[in-house]
This record gives structure tokens, C-alpha cells and sequence, in this order.
């Protein structure tokens, strides 16, 4: 995955995301995009740059492009930068700036997945269809994230679950235990929202449900008339492992900037 790519895709899949909660405010000009859903949680209000930024000078100035535009969102936001677009010293930097690292992310991308290593845990998957579903979804993320439960009520409704989108629990005698979903970005099958409740993790259930949302969603998009094949998403570490190994090759490290005062668990 080109670095090109990582930022491309990150940006693209956030305007989609983000874009369909109803505060949302997206601005895209002088070099960063702003996709701000005007929502509690962090992860949906984010500011990127969409270049290289060689020079100390050009990250400067884009920090203070996006400090400026995060006055108007009322709620906490991040930065996501391509630390290879960014000059070597951008953290010192960034800190000067006011920002601490929050997360790491890679980007990564397949044409085809390998099989599985081993046999997959059988689960019930429910597509997100209705809030209980949708609540499903968003209380693995906040639990596997190990962040408060009331940042991600937001994810609790229909928002983000049109046509296109195809958001999946699975259920392991009917706890709801792991969640993907995938959307129509930029010209591939973007997976999100990956999340697996901590004591069901090494059981290969995020595979699992990843495996299923993506055969789902691409297949209903082929019989819409959208025939995608390219698979792309952002890996946190722990997931890294677990793409690369369903065939998943890892591009760019984009990392998320926090403002100092502000804190992510990670």
C-alpha cells in the first residue's frame, strides 16, 4: 500500500463516515482535511494533512491550520499524521506545537485474502440493522479500546448503517462478542470499526467477523453494479498481526496526535 494510498483512503473513509451524522462539518482546503462529526468521540473528529510536509515550516503551518479549525468543533478531536510525509524531527516539533502521540496506525491493503491458518470459531453474525445491533457494535469498540462506554453512546443509532455500509456483530451464545463492518471507499472495500471484547481475544474471532463482513458487503455491492476487489484499512499494532496474516501487506504509519491536555487510552 503506497503511502499515497494510506492517506488517500483514511481521508476519503472518514469524509464517508463522518459524514452522515447530521453535525457533521467537513473542510478540505489548505492542505488538511477536516472531518469533524461534532460528537463526543475523539475518532470522529479528525484533521489530516493531505501532502508531504518535508520542511518544519509546513508542519507548522499545518498545526496551525487544524488548532484553528478545531476551536469550532465542541468536542475533544485528534490529528492523523503520515509520519513519513512529516520532517524526522515532527515530534519535537508536534509537542512545541501542543500535541503527544495517542496511537499508532499502518495502513494496509489486499487484492485477496489468504485462507485462514486454522479453523475459525463459529459465531451468529447480525448485520447492524437496528440500535440494539448498533449498540452492540459501538460497546466492543469502547470495551476493546478500554475508553468510557459514554463516548461511543453516539454510535448508538443508524447513522453510519445506510444501504452501502455493512457493519456485523458475532455472537457466541448470544453475547455479542467481536464486530467489522466495511464501506465503499475510494474505490475498495474499506474495513472498520474492528473490535473484540478482551476475553475472547486469540480465539480468532475479529477473523472471523472480518471474513464475513467483507464476503457480505462485497457481494451485495457486485449485485448493486460495484465490483470491488481491493481490500485497504488502518491497523492499530494489536491488529497489525492479524491483517498481515490473512494477507494484508502494510504501507505508511499514520499516527494519531492528541492536544496534550486531552487522553486517548491506547
Amino acid at each position: 500500500m503506497s503511502t499515497e494510498e494510506t492517506v488517500r483512503v483514511l481521508i476519503e473513509a472518514w469524509k464517508l463516515m463522518v459524514g452522515r451524522f447530521p453535525g457533521a462539518k467537513i473542510e478540505h482546503a489548505h492542505a488538511v482535511a477536516t472531518t469533524f462529526a461534532n460528537l463526543p468521540l475523539p475518532f470522529l473528529n479528525l484533521s489530516m494533512p493531505d501532502r508531504p510536509l518535508p520542511a518544519p515550516q509546513d508542519l507548522r503551518a499545518a498545526l496551525t491550520v487544524i488548532k484553528k479549525r478545531a476551536k469550532s468543533c465542541e468536542h475533544a478531536s485528534l490529528v492523523a499524521l503520515c509520519d513519513s510525509w512529516a520532517p524526522p524531527e515532527w515530534e519535537r516539533i508536534a509537542a512545541e506545537e501542543g500535541f503527544a502521540l495517542a496511537l499508532n496506525m499502518t495502513g494496509m491493503a489486499t487484492d485477496q485474502l489468504l485462507p485462514p491458518r486454522r479453523p475459525l470459531p463459529k459465531l451468529e453474525f447480525r448485520r447492524v440493522s437496528d440500535q440494539t445491533t448498533a449498540r452492540d457494535l459501538a460497546m466492543i469498540n469502547g470495551q476493546a479500546y478500554k475508553m468510557s462506554l459514554d463516548l461511543f453512546e453516539c454510535l448508538c443509532n443508524l447513522h453510519l448503517w445506510h444501504q452501502d455500509s455493512f457493519g456485523y456483530v458475532g455472537y457466541s451464545a448470544d453475547k455479542a462478542v467481536t464486530c467489522a463492518a466495511v464501506f465503499p471507499v475510494a474505490g475498495t472495500i474499506y474495513v472498520a470499526f474492528v473490535a473484540t471484547l478482551p476475553e475472547s481475544h486469540g480465539k480468532g474471532c475479529a477473523e472471523a467477523v472480518v471474513r464475513h463482513a467483507i464476503e457480505q458487503g462485497r457481494r451485495a455491492l457486485s449485485l448493486a453494479g460495484k465490483t470491488l476487489t481491493r481490500m485497504t484499512l488502518h491497523a492499530s499494532d494489536m491488529g497489525r498481526p492479524v491483517y498481515s496474516a490473512m494477507g494484508f501487506d502494510s504501507g505508511a504509519r499514520v499516527v494519531l496526535l492528541e492536544p496534550q491536555h486531552q487522553t486517548i487510552p491506547s
